[in-house]
């Protein structure tokens, strides 16, 4: 886990200080890190008859760049204090704000953002991680809002239906799993198939995991009515997991994201880091 590249990908000091303080975290070694300062633009906004509102738009553009400038002198000098960190800046249409995050993601090993829901600004930033997950081929850190800083990764909880996308998540974190404590492969109502589980829901994933050098403990959970994100998350929190691995599942329809049933559960309500790649 050395000569990382990773990335914050915020749109204020204040609010994504937990997304700072893992990238912080997770920094080792040579590991060099970058927190992107997001400034979402407003979109022109037009009367029915096409014209738009001319008369105000340039105090509205002003008046966002004046607050996105204290953004970034905080953001500054919150890297001032912070090993090997750096900040930068992404100025881009709010229509477009999520498409370019992505790109500068596709340029970092992996992206770190607060979750979503509970967090300012919720909408514009959800549209954001969704862009960043499906479009930047790279794995995504979700922290959640509040987050305290600690350790993440000495305790990983791997979510396995295995799909493509959840072979995917565990590729993209075996850094992370290789210099864990505990590892936990975990099912939730898996049922053999010969294209899917196999004849033991697992055990496949955890025997390549131990070829791997990876000791993994394998736990097939009944969901009990529940859904699986939530059946998965409340496996992670008895089992006092710092880290939650799962597929990034959802396809696009009509240029907009449709997540799966786990990823929009866990994105929405996951009390721990969690790890995602689609």
């Amino acid at each position: 886990m050395t000569n990382r590249d990773l990335l914050a990908a915020i749109f204020s000091a204040n609010d994504d200080e937990p997304a700072i303080a893992a990238l912080e975290g997770l920094l080792r070694g040579n590991d060099r890190g970058a927190a992107l300062l997001i400034q979402p633009l407003p979109n022109p906004v037009y009367l029915s008859s096409g014209m738009m509102y001319a008369e105000f738009w340039p105090e509205i553009v002003s008046q966002a760049r004046q607050d996105f400038a204290k953004e970034k002198a905080a953001l500054e000098k919150r890297c001032a204090n912070a090993k090997n960190i750096t900040s930068r800046t992404l100025e881009t249409p709010a229509n477009v704000a999520g498409a370019d995050t992505a790109v500068a993601a596709r340029h970092a090993d992996l992206t770190i953002m607060v979750r979503p829901d509970g967090a300012p600004i919720a909408d514009e930033r959800r549209a954001v991680f969704e862009e960043v997950l499906f479009g930047s081929g790279r794995p995504v850190l979700l922290v959640p809002p509040g987050w305290r800083p600690g350790v993440i990764g000495r305790n990983i909880v791997i979510g396995w239906n295995a799909k493509r996308e959840a072979a995917r998540a565990l590729a993209d974190a075996m850094p992370f799993v290789e210099a864990a404590d505990q590892v936990a492969v975990v099912t939730v109502d898996a049922q053999p198939s010969p294209g899917g589980h196999g004849a033991h829901p697992g055990a496949d994933i955890t025997a390549h995991l131990a070829r791997k050098g990876v000791s993994a403990t394998l736990r097939n959970v009944d969901g009990l009515g529940r859904e699986e994100g939530e059946a998965l998350l409340a496996d992670a929190v008895a089992h006092q997991a710092d880290l939650l691995v799962i597929g990034g599942y959802g396809k696009t329809r009509m240029r907009e994201f449709v997540f799966g049933g786990v990823t929009r559960t866990l994105s929405r309500i996951s009390s721990l880091p969690l790890l995602l790649s689609h």
